[in-house]
């Protein structure tokens, strides 16, 4: 029979039907042999057989990350050849801002902390603070850890359970529980029988065979959906450099545009004066100075809206630090406090393939890749084992007597016969959804690409845009300062001295909003080639992944980063208080937290130490790759001197508690003296 059954599958009898139709026909054979061979010997080796012969059908060959055909370079980079500008150069005005020296050589990649490039401490500051304490990313995070315990809960599937089970049943003289109809009818049993108690105690295995791979895929699809939270974790954290940068430089350029408008306010006015003058003499006329009127108060009305502008830009910003709107302090500095940064449009555009994004589409992908062969395992039939050693007797005083031991092993395997379709159904749906993200993953790359030539565009012709308004906002400025010289001495009428000082007004503020445009750009541009997170990944596209098979997404080729931890003062173990700062913080943004607690309590962190506690980690290959921590910030003498920072941060919106020696002593074992400058790698 077997010999037949392998004679149709090479032919192609069976085959020609679909591989699902195969396997119906596989299983109704199955069920047909089982029924005819049950009673002999060598019934259990022919399912075995069979099950084995179908198997190798079902196993799946490799599979890969679909080649996407990308441009050597950016097409606008290609068409430039060099950096827009130079770092460390002012950005404005644009006409003044030719390099006199050569450019620097392009680097490499994306700078990792590329808001540091704009030279400004404010904003470094708050990108600092967005990371350490942004609800998105510590949202993020606790994905990761969410999709860690279900990694680790379907690899866990691969092996054997392990229980106790505990039975006292109470069952009738004829072995059946009492509560249940007997075998012969509720008639048949007499009013004097009485019921039995039974009592046992066992150790129980339970093992599903993984022969077909499904546990495995299970295993490999979960793995993958935990590299999706990790990239998407990332993700959060590059849009949110590139937002609160965006936002910052709205709010620079607001004030800008305020103190425009109030100059020009004043300068009106001043020409008002003159031309009331004129009037009393007899040289004006009264329409002249009440237009000149309406000039004024149209300046004035533009105040209030850059003010509630301004003010939006700082409810934007406090959302993404985590706080409310009254507690940011920030200066009244322009977009002079910027320097134009540096950037390399000569960038291989297969760089993109590392932006978290795409790496989000990829993992996504995997695991699709992956619950298709789980789909496809489904469809045979599973086999489980279990195994059982234990006690049982009708007295428990009796219980562990040896004549009372028992022990059963059970192989278990269920052919589906009809089912209606659901399991070739489920891996039709697992078929089209990994479709599905072959084209999401290309449209990903897709968008990044466009993402990167739009901000590249938009760097070059915002430069020259910016240069051109330059030079019209001087000619209107020395317009309208000689048409002042003249109407005072009157020589030219009021419309043509109006019209000069609207003109002046119009392309000035037009020349603060390109500023704000062309640095826009460039956050745009870091923010489209994935800057703000370490490139440390090989691009995966074209990698190969084989089912069942060990392999995971790569994350880095590195140990786990070393964390710099500073200390003050060292205080006593007896007296050491320590402040929880609440949620968890991923290792990258450790640094981070340290810098915006000395920035924004440089009195109180006198003396102070940043404790981490590791509470989780991804480890792949020999190395951890990612780690995430509790927080607490330690040597405080007093339990109020720590309620009292506590409070303090509290006071700005950042939530945390106290914790003494007594109640934490696990906190002090782990924590660490060193000196400032020193650090240690938490694993």
């Amino acid at each position: 029979m077997l010999r037949r059954w392998r004679r149709e599958l090479r032919t192609g009898d069976c085959s020609s039907l679909g591989q699902a139709n195969c396997f119906d026909r596989m299983n109704q054979k199955l069920a047909a042999s089982n029924r005819s061979h049950l009673a002999g010997r060598h019934g259990l080796w022919t399912l075995l057989c069979v099950q084995a012969l179908t198997g190798c059908i079902s196993l799946p060959g490799s599979y890969r990350i679909p080649d996407l055909s990308l441009p050597a370079q950016y097409q606008d980079a290609a068409s430039t050849g060099t950096a827009p500008s130079t770092s460390g150069q002012t950005a404005a005005p644009p006409a003044e801002a030719s390099p006199s020296n050569p450019p620097e050589p392009a680097p490499a990649e994306t700078p990792v902390d590329w808001w540091s490039d704009f030279g400004n401490r404010e904003l470094q500051g708050l990108i600092d603070r967005a990371l350490s304490n942004n609800p998105d990313i510590r949202i993020a995070l606790n994905r990761i850890v969410q999709a860690k315990a279900r990694a680790e809960q379907a690899a866990a599937g691969k092996y054997p359970g392990l229980s106790a089970p505990l039975v006292i049943a109470q069952q009738s003289p004829g072995g059946v529980t009492v509560g249940t109809a007997p075998a012969g009818g509720v008639s048949n049993v007499s009013s004097n029988r009485t019921s039995q108690r039974t009592y046992q105690a066992s150790i129980r295995a339970d093992w599903r065979l993984d022969i077909w791979g499904e546990q495995s895929a299970l295993a490999e699809s979960a793995n993958f959906q935990l590299w999706r939270a990790v990239h998407e974790r990332e993700n959060v954290q590059r849009n949110l450099t590139a937002s609160l940068a965006t936002h910052y430089v709205e709010f620079l350029s607001l004030n800008d545009r305020l103190r425009i408008a109030v100059e020009t306010e004043e300068v009106l006015s001043a020409t008002l004066a003159t031309i009331e003058k004129r009037v009393k003499a007899g040289d004006a006329t009264l329409s002249e100075l009440e237009q000149q009127r309406a000039a004024i108060f149209a300046i004035r009305a533009t105040i209030p809206t850059l003010e509630q502008q301004k003010l939006d830009a700082i409810g934007a910003m406090a959302f993404l630090l985590g706080t409310v709107p009254g507690k940011l302090k920030l200066s009244n500095d322009g977009l002079d406090s910027l320097t134009i940064p540096s950037v390399a449009p000569g960038l291989p555009s297969a760089l993109l393939l590392r932006r978290p994004d795409v790496r989000v589409a990829e993992a996504q992908l995997l695991a699709a890749n992956a619950d298709v062969n789980v789909a496809r395992a489904r469809i045979l039939p599973p086999m489980d084992l279990s195994a059982q050693i234990g006690y049982s007797g009708i007295a428990l005083s009796q219980l562990f007597q040896p004549q009372t031991l028992f022990w059963n092993v059970v192989d278990n395997l269920v052919v589906s016969i009809f089912d209606g379709g659901r399991k070739r159904n489920e891996q039709l749906f697992s078929q089209a959804v990994r479709e599905e993200m072959v084209e999401s993953y290309a449209r990903t790359v897709y968008q990044a690409m466009k993402e990167v030539e739009s901000a590249l565009t938009s760097v070059r012709l915002a430069e020259r845009r910016l240069t051109a308004q330059w030079e019209a906002s001087k000619a209107a400025r020395r317009a309208w300062d000689i048409n002042i010289r003249v109407y005072a001495v009157g020589g030219t009428d009021y419309l043509s001295l109006l019209e000069t000082q609207r003109s002046y007004h119009r392309y000035l503020d037009d020349y603060q909003r390109i500023r704000m445009e062309f640095f826009r750009g460039y956050i745009s541009l870091f923010q489209a080639l994935g800057g703000g997170l370490k490139a440390e990944r090989r691009a995966p596209a074209g990698g190969e992944a084989t089912a069942g098979s060990t392999r995971r997404l790569p994350l880095s080729t590195e140990a786990m980063p070393v964390i710099p931890v500073y200390e003050g003062s060292q205080a006593s173990a007896d007296t050491l208080w320590q402040v929880e700062l609440a949620g968890l913080y991923h290792h990258s943004t450790i640094d981070a937290t340290w810098r915006d607690l000395h920035n924004r309590y440089p009195f109180y962190m006198e003396g102070r130490s940043l404790q981490p506690q590791l509470k989780g980690r991804i480890e792949e290959g020999d190395g951890v790759q990612q780690s995430w921590y509790q927080l607490y910030i330690a040597n405080f003498n007093s339990q109020a001197e720590a309620e009292e920072y506590c409070l303090t941060l509290k006071a700005d919106q950042q939530r945390c508690r106290v914790v003494s020696p007594e109640t934490d002593a696990t906190l002090l074992d782990n924590a660490h003296s060193r000196r400032p400058g020193t650090s240690s790698s938490f694993h």
